[in-house]
């Protein structure tokens, strides 16, 4: 594995684990009691999933770089921490589609080590899951259009977030 590689698979983990924390936050303090367990599973499976990415850096002779720049981060710094149910589902739907299409890139790449690989499928498994649960929350959301309308200033942060990581470092060239 070369250094962006290790870069990359450091980067998933502390995203995996960030998230974690994350959704636990929102478990602990969401006022909406059927989010309670969803968020709850939530931020069980991103800890598993950064668990994942540090069993498969140790597989493959590696120790996990300290990496203190998360995507959850930098939606922090522009969008601050959600004030409501539909602002938590909506900023999840968003992570998860991003990560979702991150990971299918990823694995599709020419020359993944299988073991990445199959990590990655496993990942694009989950993360499927977490869109299903969330999508059918925000369907039942009683006013759609302003579903649609913060989902799309989402999109928009989204894609300054994304396009600003892959300037940060040289490993996410290969993105590219």
């Amino acid at each position: 594995m070369n250094e962006d590689e290790l870069y990359i698979l450091s980067y998933y983990r502390a995203c995996e684990l960030a998230g974690s924390v994350l959704f636990g936050k929102l478990a602990i303090h969401t006022n909406v009691d059927r989010l309670r367990t969803p968020l709850t599973e939530h931020a069980l499976e991103e800890a598993e999933h950064g668990w994942l990415w540090t069993e498969v850096i140790e597989d493959l002779g590696e120790t996990p770089l300290k990496v203190e720049r998360t995507y959850q981060t930098e939606y922090g710094k522009e969008f601050g921490l959600p004030k409501n149910a539909l602002e938590i589902l909506a900023l999840t739907q968003t992570f998860e589609k991003r990560t979702l299409k991150h990971f299918k890139r990823h694995r599709d790449m020419d020359n993944v080590h299988p073991r990445i690989r199959e990590a990655l499928q496993e990942m694009i498994d989950d993360e499927s899951g977490h869109i299903g649960w969330v999508k059918k929350e925000l369907d039942n959301y009683e006013d759609q259009e302003e579903v649609d309308k913060l989902m799309s200033d989402l999109a928009t942060i989204d894609e300054n977030i994304y396009s600003r990581l892959e300037k940060s470092h040289p490993a996410f060239s290969m993105f590219r």
